[in-house]
């Protein structure tokens, strides 16, 4: 039986390719393949050198996702690629996506409220401050990051020093030959995965700490992108698995976005001077227990197949399908 159909069969399918996504073609190797995705996607991501003041909040934002897909990519032929390659890149990209991540959490801060704490009757009168506070709050820090024209310059010369680098992201390990057109080149990097992902589902149940779902909200996005890549093999089922993904990854964002507004109320007392929080703590706590359950649901059907299980209908894709 086709498992990612069976566990995913009541999902829509993900076909189109907006821009920002990454999609491997008919007709390309898996070395075309890899190139032209990661050149898209530095694009993106340098997105941050032409904005203007006013928008570098959202090329940021769009520059983070886009390092996530890079870093996805990168794990897909990790098995194949010289290992020292592999650490070093890997390693760049997510020091960089951690200096932009203070802006990218003040803009949670200041929006999370509303877009995943609608204000209730026990909520509605200290929301509007604190709202206004935190909106506040994301201006000032977002200035002081993203109006550094020599901050921002510093991680644009990181990213194309990574970029000229990633050439080799297709060179197979030991040699200076492109990565051999076969299952065999995605296999190791897939599984892992795969296989980090199940683990950190189990984990996070067993365990539900703020660190343990946020780390297996991060292997979800990798697979989820991984899919995204290889949605060619099989459009219809893993358009699924990928929509399946998606929702995943966005039900453990939700709850991550509220744990570092929690974090952040804890540290920073004042922005809580003067306002009744106690309703707000109560509906955060509410919501991210009602985020998790759904997250758990969601991860035991994205899961349910084995690895093998997982990596056997990859393969019969690859052999069956219209493939690259």
């Amino acid at each position: 039986m086709d498992q990612l159909a069976r566990v995913c069969g009541s999902l829509p399918t993900v076909t189109d390719t907006p821009p920002h996504l990454m999609r491997f073609r008919r007709g390309e190797t898996v070395t075309e393949a890899v190139d032209r995705v990661t050149r898209e996607q530095f694009a993106i991501a340098l997105g941050i050198a032409t904005a203007d003041t006013d928008n570098r909040a959202r090329a940021v934002h769009s520059s983070r996702k886009a390092i996530k897909r890079l870093r996805s990519v990168l794990r897909l032929v990790r098995g194949v690629i010289a290992p020292d390659r592999y650490d070093r890149d890997n390693q760049m990209l997510k020091l960089i996506a951690a200096e932009l991540g203070g802006v990218r959490d003040a803009w949670v801060m200041a929006e999370t409220l509303n877009r995943i704490l609608p204000a209730t009757d026990d909520t509605r009168e200290s929301m509007a401050p604190l709202m206004t506070r935190l909106q506040r709050l994301f201006q000032i820090e977002t200035r002081e990051v993203l109006g550094n024209d020599a901050q921002v310059a510093s991680i644009v010369e990181q990213l194309e020093n990574v970029e000229r680098r990633s050439r080799s992201w297709t060179v197979r390990a030991g040699s200076d030959l492109p990565l051999l057109h076969e299952f065999a080149s995605i296999k190791p990097g897939l599984e892992q995965v795969y296989k980090r992902g199940r683990h950190g589902m189990k984990n996070a149940i067993e365990s539900p700490t703020d660190t343990l779902l946020h780390n297996w909200r991060k292997r979800a996005k990798y697979l989820r992108h991984q899919i995204e890549a290889l949605n060619v093999l099989h459009p219809e089922s893993l358009g699924r698995s990928e929509a399946e993904l998606e929702m995943l990854s966005d039900l453990l964002g939700d709850d991550h976005d509220l744990a570092v507004l929690t974090n952040r109320l804890e540290d920073d007392r004042s922005l809580g001077a003067g306002i009744d929080l106690d309703g707000v703590a109560h509906a955060i706590t509410d919501r991210r227990s009602d985020l998790q359950k759904r997250a758990v649901d969601v991860g035991a059907v994205c899961y349910s197949a084995s690895a093998d299980e997982f990596l056997a209908t990859i393969r019969a894709y690859w052999v069956d399908g219209p493939a690259f």
